[in-house]
């Protein structure tokens, strides 16, 4: 898409382009961003992707990224007391303790990419801050990654919230944010898993019986499931499942369970990074995850049974809280538990009908598109020579 710029000596065509900042605290927020630039490409703007941490304090954030897998990992009293300690200071407070970080590289790229709007989809104070008090006057939007909110996300000098779910949105609420600020939009997924594919041709690919379960383990984001190998060796017995281990690009995990593999041919199937990831959770009658919020929003697009393993306290015990609510999630606590929600959802047609609906009442279709869609209709009405 090209727009007119006033420059000196007059007008200049050029390319839009939009900042698109995150963090690699877990795969969710990149990957929210990647889906939101693509969408912006492909309505003709230039995104420019940003690690703004990352690239601002390589060897600070490469220290903190192992230290959150370690407390969520092993530490999860620590990342309790840590996450609910600081959702109790104000939010007006963390936003000023934090507004300076990644300042510099922010306006590096603001000065060198000339931005239309910025879309953040991890807390970084410092873009609403810069764009609005540093004679920018840039529109900063905030994407929500989890169906939960911690206050460290709040800064009043947001333009706008997009949020998965009601209950953030009422969150915002109660922390002075205006209602028109926020559009409950649902979290961006990629696009493959809101299209419809033939389930028949997915169990002829990957060599699966009609007649079988489909019961599919998913490691979480930061980690693996604890005792994946003793669960997946408690499900494998069952004659009536086809067990899908997927392992991303952890190869322990994927050497720890190809023992399993090898010895259950027929009924394990065990895979590292799939990147038609889509097909299996498609098929599948159940799935077994860490609820962190991307994977949740990819459940819900395909409507599968959920069954959720030992949530750490924090957003993924807030996001456990908001799906079993909902009756959307079974949350279990140890291996057996689990065992017994699978055979539960799997012989309980009513139990699995129903956590599918309730799946489909969470669903906001074509998030991206719509988030893309406001920010660039925000141009359209501010800018007269828009084309």
């Amino acid at each position: 898409m090209l727009l007119l710029k006033k420059q000196e000596g007059g007008l200049v065509l050029r390319r839009a382009s939009a900042l698109v900042l995150t963090a690699h605290y877990g795969n969710g927020h990149l990957q929210v961003a990647n889906v939101i630039a693509s969408e912006l490409k492909q309505k003709g703007f230039e995104p420019i992707i940003s690690d703004l941490f990352g690239e601002s304090y390589p060897v600070f954030t490469t220290f903190t990224q192992s230290l959150l897998v370690k407390s969520v990992s092993y530490g999860p009293s620590f990342y309790k007391w840590f996450y609910y300690g600081t959702k109790k200071v104000n939010s007006k407070g963390l936003s000023q303790f934090s507004r300076y970080l990644g300042r510099k590289r922010l306006q590096e790229l603001i000065n060198v990419h000339r931005p239309y709007f910025i879309i953040t989809t991890f807390p970084l104070h410092a873009a609403p801050f810069l764009s609005k008090r540093s004679g920018f006057f840039i529109p900063t939007y905030t994407v929500i990654t989890d169906y939960c909110i911690h206050p460290y996300w709040i800064n009043p000098l947001i333009d706008h919230y997009f949020v998965g779910s009601e209950s953030v949105k009422n969150t915002l609420l109660n922390q002075n944010i205006k209602g028109k600020c926020i559009t409950v939009s649902g979290i961006p997924i990629r696009p493959e898993f809101e299209m419809l594919i033939d389930k028949r041709t997915i169990y002829q690919k990957y060599n699966l019986d009609l007649n079988k379960k489909i019961i599919t383990v998913l490691a979480g984001a930061l980690g693996v499931l604890k005792h994946v190998k003793e669960l997946c060796q408690l499900l494998v017995c069952n004659p009536t499942y086809h067990i899908v281990a997927i392992c991303g690009k952890n190869k322990n995990l994927y050497d720890k369970l190809l023992p399993l593999a090898l010895r259950y041919p027929e009924s394990f199937h065990l895979f590292g990074y799939e990147e038609k990831v889509h097909e299996l959770m498609a098929i599948s009658d159940c799935l077994i995850t860490k609820p962190g919020g991307i994977t949740l929003t990819e459940a819900t697009a395909l409507k599968i049974p959920l069954i959720l393993y030992n949530p750490v306290p924090g957003q993924e015990g807030e996001n456990a809280r908001h799906f079993e609510g909902n009756g959307a999630a079974l949350v279990s606590r140890t291996k057996m538990e689990t065992v017994q929600h699978v055979h539960a959802l799997t012989r309980n047609e009513d139990l699995a009908q129903s956590m599918k609906k309730a799946l489909h009442i969470i669903h906001k279709s074509q998030s991206s598109a719509l988030i893309a869609d406001f920010a660039i209709n925000q141009i359209k009405q501010q800018d007269s020579i828009f084309r």
